[in-house]
């Protein structure tokens, strides 16, 4: 392996799996292995890296608060690292979490403990999850963009309108796009892509990764609503250090 030491291997009819222990945290690593897809710290640390930052694409809201978020869909539910994170952020809100790879699913149950009662399994393509849906969420995840295997179908404008349905009226919609450290043409098409859907698009790079944040918000929404969202937060909480 790239790094760590192999715990588990598999191959599945969509992926070579990797489980790797790197001094303790558990990897999710896929096919040629470059990309971590999970984590999973059994200390409870939070990861520090894109994961986290699904947490808080909803401070981007005017005057939001953590009890306005009570719901989300994530498509790209890999081994369950973000489900994990905004349980420990939110509580028990129901989680939708679509994933394609259903021995990953249970991967993610054995290896990284992907046992949350409120995260609800859909083992299914993403984008056909999305529209059989009756339901609407306050944050919908996506999570599905590993080089060098990209779902078109789950960059167009129409995968993003039909991703805007299916908002409540303060809900955001948050993609974690791969980049290297000095190609970003996948993000900017993502964003631009995005902005054809929604008034607003933000852009977070990622500190531990090569990975950037979109977030796209329609309604009223500014980068100054985000930084007064984040200072209201209780110092020293998970949401907080993840915003600041």
């Amino acid at each position: 392996p790239e790094y760590g030491v192999v715990i588990h291997e598999a191959e599945t009819r969509y992926n070579y799996v990797q489980v790797l222990d790197r001094d303790g945290e558990i990897l999710l690593a896929l096919n040629e292995g470059h990309a971590v897809h999970s984590i999973y710290d059994p200390t409870g640390a939070t990861s520090g890296g894109p994961w986290d930052y699904f947490m808080i694409g909803p401070y981007f809201r005017p005057d939001m608060q953590p009890d306005d978020v009570q719901s989300m869909m994530m498509i790209g539910l890999a081994a369950g690292t973000v489900s994990k994170q905004f349980t420990k952020a939110y509580g028990p809100i129901p989680i939708d979490g679509v994933e394609i790879d259903g021995e990953i699913v249970e991967i993610g149950r054995e290896y990284f403990d992907m046992n949350e009662p409120n995260l609800n399994v859909i083992v299914a393509d993403g984008r056909y999850a999305l529209v059989q849906s009756d339901r609407t969420y306050d944050v919908i995840g996506i999570d599905a963009y590993r080089q060098p295997y990209i779902p078109f179908h789950l960059t167009t404008k129409e995968f993003f309108e039909e991703v805007e349905r299916k908002l409540t009226p303060n809900g955001v919609a948050i993609v974690n796009a791969g980049r290297t450290r000095t190609d970003f043409r996948l993000v900017d098409v993502i964003a631009a892509t995005m902005d054809a859907v929604y008034d607003n698009v933000y852009l977070i790079d990622v500190a531990r990764f090569t990975n950037t944040m979109v977030i796209g918000v329609n309604g009223d929404s500014s980068i100054e609503d985000f930084i007064a969202n984040i200072e209201r937060l209780p110092a020293g909480s998970m949401l907080r250090n993840a915003g600041d």
